[in-house]
Parts: C-alpha cells; sequence; structure tokens
C-alpha cells in the first residue's frame, strides 16, 4: 500500500535511491527544504514490510524508483487520484508497464542522465558573470527563460519561491550573463547535496546563440562544483544536447523516461 513517508524511512529511501544518482539529488534537496517547496513522499511495501517504491512530487512532477515486485496497479490507482499530476519519470521497463494502466498521458520522452566525473578545462579568460541574489536577478533570468521558450515555465512567482528556497538552503544556484539589464545566457543547479549536483535551465538567448556562452558559463559553473566537492549531473533528451555535454566532458550513466500528462480538465 502507498502511504506518506515517516521519518524512520529516510535512511532506507536513501539507499534505495542510489543507484540512480538524479532522483537522488531531487530527493536529498527536496528534503532539505521541506519548508519552502510543494514537496511530498510516498513509499510502497510489501507484506513483510520490506521498500518495494519510492514516489515524490516537487509541485506536479513526480518521480518514481520502484522494485520488480511493486503492486502496479495499486501505483496506478493511486497515481489516478493525485489532482496535480503532470509528469512522471522512472526507469523505461517500469513505465512500460505502468503508462498503459494511466490516463491522459500525452507524450513519453526517452531522457539520458550523465556525469562530469573530472573538472573541465578552465576558461582562457576571466568569465564576468553574475548569481542571482535580488529579485530583480531572478526576473532577469525568467525573463531569459521565456524569451527562450522553455516549455512550461511556470509563474514567476513559483519560480522565484523554488529557486529562492534552494538558494536559502543551499542546495541550487542560477549564474547568468547580463548585457545592458538584460540576462542572455543562464546556468543552473536544482539540488547540491551528498557530493551530487543536478544541473537544469542551461539556457542561451535565441539572438545569442552559437558563439559558446552556454558552454563558457557551464564551464565555470562545472569549475566551481567540482572545486567543493561536488560531481555535476544532468539529464537530456535532445541529440543536440547530447553533443554539447559530452564535449564538456559529460558521460552518460543512466536513462529513464519522462511522462507528461494532460491538464486535469482535459482528461475525460
Amino acid at each position: 500500500m502507498m502511504r506518506r513517508y515517516v521519518s524512520t524511512d529516510i535512511e532506507e529511501m536513501r539507499e534505495f535511491l542510489k543507484d540512480e544518482p538524479d532522483l537522488l539529488i531531487r530527493f536529498e534537496a527536496g528534503l532539505q527544504a521541506l519548508d519552502l517547496l510543494y514537496f511530498d513522499i510516498w513509499v510502497a511495501r510489501d507484506e513483510e514490510e520490506r521498500l518495494q517504491g519510492v514516489l515524490f512530487r516537487s509541485y506536479g512532477d513526480f518521480y518514481l524508483h520502484a522494485g520488480e515486485k511493486i503492486n502496479l496497479e495499486e501505483l496506478a490507482a493511486f497515481l489516478g487520484f493525485m489532482p496535480m499530476l503532470y509528469s512522471l519519470s522512472g526507469k523505461e521497463p517500469l513505465m512500460e508497464q505502468l503508462l498503459p494502466m494511466l490516463q491522459g498521458v500525452r507524450s513519453t520522452t526517452l531522457c539520458t542522465v550523465a556525469r562530469q566525473k573530472e573538472p573541465p578545462q578552465p576558461l582562457e579568460f576571466a568569465l564576468l558573470y553574475q548569481k542571482t541574489q535580488r529579485t530583480e536577478d531572478f526576473r532577469l533570468v525568467y525573463a531569459l527563460l521565456g524569451r527562450a521558450g522553455e516549455a512550461d515555465l511556470p509563474r514567476f512567482e513559483d519560480y522565484y519561491f523554488t529557486r529562492r528556497g534552494l538558494q536559502s538552503h543551499k542546495n541550487g544556484r542560477t549564474y547568468y550573463l547580463c548585457l545592458e539589464g538584460e540576462a542572455y545566457s543562464t546556468a543552473s543547479t536544482t539540488g547540491e547535496v551528498s557530493g551530487m549536483a543536478l544541473l537544469t535551465d542551461v539556457v542561451t538567448d535565441p539572438r545569442y546563440r552559437r558563439q559558446g556562452l552556454a558552454g563558457a558559463l557551464l564551464t565555470q559553473l562545472c569549475t566551481d562544483l567540482h572545486s567543493e566537492g561536488l560531481t555535476p549531473y544532468v539529464t537530456y533528451f535532445a541529440a543536440q544536447a547530447e553533443r554539447f555535454y559530452q564535449n564538456l566532458g559529460f558521460e552518460p550513466c543512466g536513462q529513464f523516461v519522462y511522462a507528461r500528462f494532460d491538464p486535469p480538465d482535459e482528461v475525460n
């Protein structure tokens, strides 16, 4: 049966998630910011109380890791009652069985997880970048994400609430390049825990692409992460992104399926 976690579950959940570092980073970051993020966790156990599944939510995004003996029908029924089921991520064999049991699946995408084991080659110049601190800094980056066509961008208030929460708990940061009061390239982390960091929102304004800006900014961010003992991880799905990250020394280390769902008012 799916039930909300209790404090005694935490160490067991960490052990259960250790072979999926991207999930573990999100999980740990959420635990450290429970007072500021829309974050919740459920666990599934068998009749002998052995852990068979961990499901957690950050806003409308759900993340799933499950063992071979999890009750998929029970899990599907549980997810069917979730009013905020926007997306679900999980291993490919698991999702192949689970998704046909769920309503409103709009699309599925096979994504790659990659890590940068060694620090990147240092930049040959001093990069004049900024870090988000003031509300106005976050507005500049948010406007850039909008201009770059980032899919499913939340309201600014929700974006600011999340990013500010991560930074205040020291498990997330945002770097950006700015010219004449406008951000034109950015890179962030969405979790920095347990010697690992997960990258997100690596974006350049369409007017300034193909000039090496994102690569330079990400090199700076990753150099800083490595200097602090954090191994950078990233998730991506486009072939172009794969080449970009491989050129920066990222090596694939896993895959998962990202499924999107129809908004609740569109589900029959």
